[in-house]
């Protein structure tokens, strides 16, 4: 009896062994994408694992407000990556610039470059700069000059599209091999695949339950 219990046993894990379906790969990105969990190196790694929450923050703050959160505001929020602390010198010290839609302008970004902190890089012209948005209805934090080894250039693109009768803004992280990379003149997907941006894809749980799901 014993033998046989032993045979089925086996058999059954056997079986299951065999049918069980295959652990698919995650999901391969488009050409003009990059993988957020392998595809960045650490500085930029760390820039868009704080980007993400940051996103949410600003989102929130333009649906309660209807204003955008500065560059001045998030010194006093403590919000990163903006915010110049241990985290924003350990990653690059990333120069950020806020593009408004309708006014078209640069915000300065750091209130310690001018008290001697860091010099400043040279900003777009206004006029260049005003390009990028002007009738895009985007709103775009941009950061550049990153001094960590091979960093990119970074763009939070926060646009804004019809939810029924409602506006909802969404949110993509775009980055650039180049950490020096100039603003782009149009910030439309197509635009920025075409002047080397990559869109950076998230990989999460969520994910990860759906590729499951699909592979079933």
């Amino acid at each position: 009896m014993m033998p046989l219990l032993f045979v089925a046993m086996v058999g059954s894990l056997a079986g299951y062994v065999l049918l069980r379906p295959a652990h698919p790969a995650p999901p391969k990105p488009l050409s003009w994408q990059i993988r957020s969990f392998d595809g960045l190196g650490p500085a930029d790694q760390a820039i868009h694992g704080a980007l993400l929450p940051a996103s949410e923050e600003i989102i929130w703050f333009n649906n309660d407000t209807g204003g955008w959160i500065t560059l001045a505001d998030a010194q006093r929020m403590l919000l990163p990556p903006f915010y110049q602390d241990t985290f924003w010198k350990a990653n690059g010290e990333v120069h950020w610039q806020l593009i408004l839609p309708g006014a078209h302008q640069p915000h300065a970004s750091q209130p310690g470059a001018e008290s001697g902190h860091r010099e400043t890089p040279a900003a777009a012209a206004p006029n260049a700069v005003s390009e990028g948005t002007q009738g895009q209805g985007a709103t775009v934090y941009y950061g550049s000059a990153g001094k960590a080894p091979a960093q990119s250039a970074y763009l939070l693109v926060i646009g804004h599209a019809h939810a029924g009768v409602m506006w909802a803004n969404q949110a993509t992280i775009w980055i650039h091999p180049d950490a020096l990379a100039p603003y782009p003149e149009i910030v439309k997907p197509e635009a920025l695949v075409a002047k080397g941006w990559r869109q950076v894809i998230a990989y999460n749980g969520a994910s990860e339950v759906e590729r499951i799901k699909e592979a079933r």
